[in-house]
C-alpha cells in the first residue's frame, strides 16, 4: 500500500521538515549541552565533473553537501547532490540538471539498551562485531513520480583489522545494512523488495602520501518494481591538506560509479543500462 495514498503528499513533507529541522538543529543544540548528546559529526562539500554515465547525459557535474554525526542513541548520514549537465538532455528533451538526496537515521541498539555487544568473530581480533542498529533510509529526487522511496530494516557495525595482515591500517568502519524497500512510484507500492547497502573507508598512505579509499555498494534484490541492480561508488583521495599541516580537511582524487541495471531498468541491446562513469573531485569538509 502507498503511504502517500493515506496521509497525503502534504502531510509527508510535514512529517519530513519535522524529523529534518531538528537533525540540522542537533550540532547547535549539543553544543548549548556540552556535548553531552553529540559525540563527533562532520559536513564536507564536494565539487565532481566526469564521463560514461548511462541514462542521463554522459558528462555532468555535481556538487555535494555531506554530513555525518555520531549521536549518544544513534548515528546520521544525509547528503543532497545537485547535478548539470553538460549538454541538457541528448535526445533534447527534458532537464538540464536535477538534484537528489538522502537521509539515513540509525538507532543504536548497544547505546540505547547500554548492552555492550562486542564480541571477536575470528582470532586476533580481525573482526569484531560492535553494534546492532536499527535503520531507515529516505530517497527523493527531482521528479518524486519517479524517485523516492522508503526503507527500513536493521544495521550491523563491525570493527574490521584485516587489512592489517597485507600491511594495510584497518578500516575506519564497517558498517552492512539490511533493508525492506517501498518505492512510492510503482503502482503497487509496498515494501516489497529489499536491499543491502556497506559502507567503508580504508586509509592508507605511499611515501609522505595519506590517501583514504571510502565509498558505498547497494544490492537492490529486484522482487518489486526494479530490476535487480548493484551500484558500486568508491572514491579514492589525496589527503592535499595533510601535505600542508591540515589533515583530514582537503582531499582531491578520483570517483568510480558502476551500476549494473541503473535505476533498476534492465540493460538490453536497446537501451544500455550498464554504467562505469569516472569522476575527477575536490573535497573540503569543515
Amino acid at each position: 500500500m502507498n503511504i502517500r495514498n493515506i496521509v497525503g503528499d502534504k502531510t509527508i513533507r510535514i512529517l519530513l521538515l519535522g524529523i529534518i529541522i531538528p537533525l540540522c538543529s542537533m550540532p547547535a543544540l549539543a553544543d548549548e549541552q556540552e556535548n553531552k548528546w553529540l559525540n563527533w559529526q562532520d559536513t564536507s562539500i564536494t565539487g565532481l565533473y566526469g564521463g560514461g554515465f548511462e541514462v542521463d547525459p554522459s558528462d555532468q557535474g555535481t556538487i555535494t553537501l555531506e554530513h555525518a554525526s555520531d549521536w549518544m542513541f544513534g548515528d546520521l548520514f544525509m547528503f543532497l547532490d545537485a547535478t548539470k549537465y553538460s549538454h541538457g538532455d541528448e535526445n533534447g528533451a527534458g532537464d538540464s540538471d536535477a538534484w537528489y538526496g538522502e537521509i539515513s537515521p540509525r538507532l543504536s541498539l548497544g547505546k540505547m539498551t547500554d548492552t555492550d555487544f562486542h564480541f571477536s568473530i575470528f582470532q586476533q581480533d580481525l573482526v569484531i562485531f560492535k553494534d546492532i542498529l536499527l535503520a531507515a533510509t529516505y530517497e527523493r529526487g527531482t521528479d518524486q513520480d519517479a524517485t523516492e522511496s522508503l526503507l527500513l530494516g536493521v544495521g550491523f557495525d563491525f570493527d574490521l583489522s584485516a587489512f592489517s595482515l597485507i600491511g594495510l591500517d584497518k578500516l575506519r568502519y564497517f558498517q552492512f545494512n539490511l533493508y525492506a524497500r517501498n518505492d512510492f512510484h510503482s503502482d503497487d507500492a509496498g515494501f516489497e523488495d529489499y536491499q543491502i547497502t556497506v559502507v567503508t573507508a580504508l586509509p592508507f598512505q605511499i611515501g609522505s602520501a595519506k590517501f583514504l579509499a571510502d565509498g558505498y555498494f547497494d544490492y537492490v534484490f529486484g522482487a518489486g518494481p526494479q530490476h535487480a541492480n548493484f551500484h558500486f561508488n568508491p572514491q579514492v583521495k589525496l589527503d592535499l591538506g595533510d601535505l600542508y599541516g591540515s589533515p583530514d580537511k582537503l582531499f582531491v582524487g578520483l570517483e568510480l560509479d558502476y551500476w549494473t541495471n541503473k535505476y533498476g531498468i534492465k540493460d538490453s541491446s536497446h537501451f544500455d543500462t550498464d554504467q562505469f562513469a569516472v569522476s575527477g573531485l575536490i573535497k573540503y569538509h569543515f
